[in-house]
Parts: structure tokens; C-alpha cells; sequence
């Protein structure tokens, strides 16, 4: 074999690990929520993006360090602040409903949604997300 095709049969084999190395962290990403993927502030929805969930389901996000938010509203009902568990530690906000919420239930159907997040430094720069999940029975 002469060194010529010694490395030309390494550059072969050193491109087919790397494609094959690829191949396999595109494949792992699979299911994943590119919206909130991409977002530096927000590390998970809760419930995910089209999930099925019980009517008494937490529903919130949890953001990176540094970030600050609250929901808006779940389907068409605002959910007031003193309502929410907004937690610093945990850098996370959830509103669970139950009785004597201004929701008690989620209603059985495609539930929207909606939260606003901001950078702790930066309060006034706010931004939102929205998401929608299925409710079961």
C-alpha cells in the first residue's frame, strides 16, 4: 500500500466517524421543542407542547438563572399573580388549579397557554411564549 492511499483511506474513515457522530446528535434531539431549545431564558414547559394531561395538571415553565416570568393566562382565563408559585430558587412559575383558584380544573380540551419572561437585570425587556397542550377528561 503506498502512502498515498494510506491517507486517503484515513480521510475516509476519519469523514464516516464524523457523519456517523452527526448522524447520531441530530438523531437524539428527536422530539425536541426547538422554540424552547433555542431560548436562552426558558429551560422547560409544563406541561410540554401538545402533551395529554389530567384536568389538575401544574402549568407553568422553568426559566434559566438569571430570568424572571409569569403566566398570563391558561385558555381564555388570566391567572392572577397571588395565584401563581412563583419560585426563585427553583426559577420556576406554576399556577396548579384547584378549588377556590380562579380555575379548579383544566377544561377537556386543547388548552393554550401564555407566559412572560424577563432577564432579572432587565425587567422592562419582557418577552412571551405561548404553548398548547391537550386535557383529558
Amino acid at each position: 500500500m503506498t502512502h498515498r492511499n494510506a491517507l486517503v483511506i484515513g480521510l475516509l474513515l476519519t469523514l464516516g466517524i464524523g457523519a456517523f457522530t452527526l448522524a447520531v446528535m441530530v438523531g437524539g434531539s428527536e422530539g425536541g421543542d426547538i422554540t424552547v431549545d433555542s431560548n436562552p431564558a426558558i429551560i422547560e414547559l409544563l406541561p410540554h407542547r401538545g402533551d395529554q394531561v389530567m384536568p389538575q395538571t401544574n402549568v407553568g415553565l422553568i426559566l434559566a438563572p438569571g430570568w424572571s416570568g409569569e403566566l398570563i393566562r391558561i385558555g381564555g382565563t388570566v391567572i392572577p399573580l397571588d395565584q401563581q408559585r412563583v419560585q426563585n430558587a427553583l426559577n420556576s412559575v406554576i399556577f396548579r388549579p384547584v378549588e377556590g383558584l380562579v380555575m379548579d380544573r383544566l377544561p377537556a380540551q386543547e388548552v393554550c397557554a401564555q407566559a412572560r419572561y424577563w432577564p432579572v437585570q432587565n425587567p422592562g425587556r419582557t418577552a412571551t411564549i405561548d404553548w398548547c397542550f391537550r386535557v383529558d377528561g
